[in-house]
């Protein structure tokens, strides 16, 4: 059985001393903790790049990877770069998985589901 999660990813990087932050870094950074998660790692570092680059809510990715593991996906890739801002934003199939978080060095800032239909 599948189960697709659509996730916008956009970060502020006005205060990053290396300049601007690009989907390769992105990835970078991500790379260790898909591995270990045992996900299909070039599908979902796919998956990663078209949200990085702006596409993720146009498309389905992320194949049976819950909302907590996303989470944290992204929680990983803020601690790599604790000087930029990231904004992430997941839309699952079920009508009340939708969440969003705002990290800055791996902590969160904001945030706000997913929901429990129950």
């Amino acid at each position: 059985m599948s189960y697709y999660t659509r996730l916008e990813l956009s970060w502020d990087d006005g205060d990053y001393a290396a300049g601007d932050m690009t989907p390769e870094a992105v990835l970078l950074a991500a790379r260790p903790f898909v591995v270990a998660s045992d996900w299909g790692v070039e599908d979902v570092l796919s998956d990663l790049r078209e949200s990085a680059e702006g596409n993720g809510l146009d498309r389905q990715g992320y194949n049976r990877i819950v909302a907590f593991d996303l989470i944290e996906l992204i929680a990983t890739v803020s601690r790599a770069y604790p000087d930029v801002t990231f904004y992430a934003r997941g839309v699952g199939e079920e009508y009340f998985d939708t969440w969003a978080r705002h990290f800055r060095g791996g902590a969160v800032l904001w945030e706000f589901g997913p929901f429990d239909p129950d």
